[in-house]
């Protein structure tokens, strides 16, 4: 199995992310939207990935350039470049008020093969649900997401679905988070993750690793940096992140989160996974 090429985030609590991840995020305000989507189209963006932002709600278009403009003074190059999008919600989602999941999933493959034609990376988006009538659709737009989430396992895209935490339900909470691999949201001013993965298997998957990797695993789970691992086992920073990129690949984990949650989940507290 290959290592996963990994992307930079944006996000500072999950750093690189695999191709391949599909993350939602709940919030409070258009504010707290933007903070994230900014960071998050600027890295990709500069990491010559096709981007398409869909908004709704108290987020236009010309809210969302504004945004992007500050963060990125040399915006006009990539418009000018044609590696930006943003398109309202409807627009995207609905054609004649009516939510086809089939159209919009051919719609996200059809850009994702048009920005590889074009010679972009990959296609990196971000949709929008303030649109979703939760009576009526609800149930039709979860079954979507559960697509676009094996869908986009498995292809160079990066999708980012944002949910009005004012409108969401205990319920509807537990029905997003399971739908996408990791969940985010703002508590007290900071982005928080929670990846959902699914942790079966996993005691066969640890046996494949190295001591060494064990090793750098435990470390990693103790929020350890890679210079602190460097320092630690007296390797070097370059081949610390090669360890990463190993323990990622083998324990089939696509984010940094993930790579935490196994590590803890695994109770490397015990003798034998302590490094020496």
């Amino acid at each position: 199995m290959r290592a996963p090429e990994l992307r930079r985030s944006g996000i500072a609590p999950i750093g690189d992310i695999a191709w391949g991840t599909h993350l939602c995020c709940f919030v409070r305000t258009t504010d707290d939207l933007l903070a994230l989507l900014a960071p998050y189209f600027k890295a990709g963006l500069e990491s010559r990935e096709y981007c398409l932002w869909v908004v709704s709600g108290g987020l236009t278009k010309s809210a969302a350039l504004k945004a992007l403009q500050e963060a990125m003074p040399d915006l006009d190059r990539y418009l000018a470049e044609g590696s930006l999008d943003i398109l309202g919600a409807r627009e995207w989602y609905l054609e004649g008020g009516r939510f086809d999941r089939r159209r919009v999933l051919h719609g996200w493959l059809h850009r994702l093969k048009r920005a590889q034609a074009q010679g972009f990376a990959g296609l990196r988006a971000a949709g929008s649900t303030d649109w979703l009538d939760r009576r009526k659709q609800w149930k039709d737009f979860m079954d979507y997401e559960a697509v676009i989430n094996k869908t986009v396992r498995n292809r160079r895209m990066l999708v980012l679905c944002s949910y009005e935490l004012a409108r969401s339900e205990a319920a509807d909470v537990l029905d997003v988070a399971r739908a996408h691999q990791l969940a985010l949201a703002r508590r007290a001013g900071a982005w928080e993750a929670v990846a959902w993965s699914d942790l079966n298997g996993f005691t066969d998957r640890y046996a494949t690793l190295s001591p060494r990797e064990r090793q750098v695993l435990h470390l990693v789970s103790g929020a350890s940096t890679n210079k602190e691992v460097a320092d630690r086992l007296s390797i070097s920073v370059k081949t610390v992140e090669i360890h990463r990129m190993n323990l990622m690949r083998k324990l089939r984990v696509r984010n940094q989160i993930e790579l935490l949650r196994y590590g803890l989940h695994f109770a490397l507290s015990s003798r034998e996974h302590q490094p020496r």
